[in-house]
């Protein structure tokens, strides 16, 4: 067994933002910002691993500043903790030495046939703050694998969890090349950008349906500032369809959670659960301040329940 320190797995890219991956207000998609921060943890994951590693789960995913077209954006990601097949990597964003995002990534090593193989190489602390990263991803992992109480049966959770919501979206898509890392995998960070694409779009659905009588203007944008919870049970391969459902769960003053589910299905036809998540969005004025978002009522029994779910989630109720 061979050991590493945190700082030998250090990771960092750089990018330039520009006007495709912009919104309205010059600012940054957040699906763009998700691709950049799996991608590059990515890198420090298969560096580390000697090998080909998947993105298992993404979590505690914080848009802290707007990143703005012309800047450069760079991504620094470091694995901190290697369980025997994952490995535990922190992903941060910085425009100009300032913190932008900041996000917590699990990759698994796989083999040819994309099955977990053992990492050969530990994480070994040098310092008093590398030894408070490790301890903290050891922490994580345990509540993330908590809870997930089996996850050979959530692959195969092929069900519609949106079902039962009035706000829901759901969309389409074959698996072509470009999308994918080598012609065969399909890219985590493409993935991401299309289910926040989604997301911000059942969002802004919601605000055209509810929000005439609310402004005069009726100016309608939103940003993406948090994903929670994000698991992948299953790899997307080339020319597979995936089936990527949205739903709105919860609306508080100026924000909104989104359940986003993923679905495969390959050319046989056998279904397999890819990924759940909740992405936040808050809605914004043309100046990108925080404004009001119409008041929301659960109504159907499933929308009763997963409100519960989001205020429990936000700490709002115990």
């Amino acid at each position: 067994m061979s050991y590493l320190k945190i700082s030998d797995t250090i990771v960092e890219t750089f990018r330039f933002i520009h006007y495709e991956q912009s919104n309205f207000l010059n600012r940054l998609h957040g699906g763009d910002m998700l691709f950049f921060l799996v991608e590059t943890g990515m890198i420090s994951a298969s560096k580390v691993a000697m090998g080909t590693t998947l993105l298992a789960s993404l979590d505690d995913v914080v848009f802290k500043k707007p990143v703005r077209l012309g800047d450069i954006v760079k991504v620094r990601a470091k694995t901190v903790y290697i369980g025997n097949t994952s490995l535990e990597v922190e992903v941060r964003a910085f425009v100009r030495d300032e913190e932008v995002v900041s996000a917590y990534a699990t990759y698994v090593k796989v083999d040819d046939l994309l099955r977990p193989t053992p990492v050969n190489v530990k994480i070994m602390a040098e310092s008093e703050d590398d030894k408070r990263k490790i301890d903290e991803a050891k922490k994580r992992r345990e509540n993330r694998l908590s809870k997930i109480v089996n996850r050979q049966k959530m692959r195969f959770y092929v069900d519609d969890i949106t079902d039962g919501l009035r706000y829901r979206i759901s969309n389409v898509i074959h698996v072509s090349p470009e999308l994918t890392y080598d012609g065969r995998i399909m890219s985590a960070g493409k993935l991401l950008k299309l289910m926040d694409d989604l997301g911000g779009i059942i969002c802004l659905r919601y605000l055209d349906h509810n929000s005439s009588n609310l402004y005069d203007n009726s100016f309608n944008a939103v940003v993406t500032v948090a994903v929670k919870g994000l698991a992948f049970y299953s790899p997307i391969r080339l020319n597979d369809i995936i089936l990527i459902r949205a739903g709105l769960v919860y609306v508080g003053n100026t924000s909104a959670d989104i359940l986003i589910n993923v679905v495969r299905e390959d050319l046989n036809g056998a279904k397999e659960h890819v990924a759940t998540a909740y992405f936040t969005y808050v809605r914004v004025d043309k100046d990108g301040k925080p404004i009001k978002i119409p008041e929301y009522t659960p109504v159907t029994e499933r929308e009763k329940r997963l409100y519960e779910e989001a205020l429990t989630r936000r700490g709002l109720r115990k």
